[in-house]
């Protein structure tokens, strides 16, 4: 990524604001194990379970929690409330170093414009407009709630590893978008049928999940890729300037499933 000009002052004093998370740098796996400061946190091969969090920007709202083992199976779903209880439900999961956690960084509910929110979810990465001869706005210094800087330092005193993403690009890029109002029944209905179907999560129960836990669900699928598929192929992991990480799904993970006959189809 080339550099990039921002104004002096523009959130440099909160860590998880614009331009901590705007500036940010491509690593690759190779690089994990001296920015998380272990190699056995940083090693994939310890992976055995892949945590999702749908984190609510307060903790008065509920936190989506999924859990995936290597076989993409559901092991435990949960929706929670405060970082403490959430830290608690890792601390008795597994020890830290078999754990690779998701988290879907939470919008700062103090942008007023529903609009502007939904520009920022769509576009968590751009700096400015691209649009020739446009307005260029200011970028808002706390665009992300400063729950999950707190969450995120937390959970890497544990010795997990732990990465941030954004539900709204791994849906586009999962072909995960439905026609349909996001936390509507119909939507939730739609959506927990293309994690069984499209993402081959297993063990998916049949009576409707909250949104919160669906969301969970994929950022626990895109922790498995992280073990699974292929780096530059099916996602990319960037740090920011404080050294924080990030998974960007680029598309889902497809296996070749084998018939009787010896043929293949994806699956």
């Amino acid at each position: 990524m080339g550099d990039v000009q921002i104004e002096p002052g523009l959130g440099y004093d909160n860590a998880m604001s614009a331009s901590s998370i705007y500036l940010k740098h491509e690593i690759t796996i190779k690089d994990l194990p001296e920015l998380t400061g272990s190699t056995q946190r940083a090693s994939l091969g310890n992976k055995w379970l892949f945590v999702g969090i749908d984190m609510a920007p307060i903790d008065s709202l509920e936190t989506g929690i999924a859990v995936l083992d290597r076989e993409r199976r559901i092991l435990r779903m949960d929706k929670l409330s405060d970082n403490d209880d959430i830290l608690l439900f890792l601390d008795n999961l597994a020890p830290p170093e078999n754990l690779l956690v998701v988290l879907d960084i939470p919008k700062s509910l103090s942008i007023p414009s529903k609009w502007r929110q939904q520009q920022i979810k769509m576009h968590p990465l751009h700096l400015r407009s691209s649009i020739p001869n446009a307005t260029q706005e200011v970028v808002p210094t706390e665009r992300f709630a400063q729950r999950a800087k707190e969450f995120y330092e937390a959970v890497d005193e544990r010795g997990i590893l732990m990465l941030n993403f954004f539900t709204a690009h791994a849906k586009l890029r999962y072909d995960l978008n439905m026609p349909f109002r996001h936390r509507s029944s119909q939507g939730c209905r739609t959506l927990q049928a293309a994690l069984k179907q499209q993402l081959y999560i297993q063990d998916v129960p049949a009576n409707l999940m909250p949104s919160s836990v669906l969301d969970a669900m994929i950022g626990a699928y895109t922790a498995w890729m992280v073990y699974k598929a292929q780096e530059g192929q099916h996602f990319q992991l960037y740090r920011d300037d404080e050294r924080r990480l990030y998974v960007d799904p680029l598309k889902r993970w497809i296996k070749p499933v084998r018939y009787r006959q010896g043929r293949y189809r994806s699956g």
